[in-house]
């Protein structure tokens, strides 16, 4: 099923894409959106989920273990 990026959507990846020029853009689909994944080798460097109903949802910052 095709759908369309919302305006907020797009200016999201427009950011992300700024904040990671060098970055590979990986895009995994999901049932209820998508996720959109920035990559530098092996290093995830920023995750940011879209929901088919427009919402931009960024990734939290997750502390490593001691």
């Amino acid at each position: 099923m095709e759908r369309e990026l919302t305006l907020p959507q797009t200016r999201a990846i427009v950011r992300l894409r700024r904040r990671h020029p060098s970055a590979e853009v990986r895009v995994h689909h999901r049932p209820w959106g998508f996720v959109l994944e920035a990559r530098h080798g092996d290093r995830v460097l920023e995750l940011v989920r879209f929901d088919w109903d427009g919402a931009v949802v960024a990734d939290q910052r997750v502390d490593r273990a001691a």
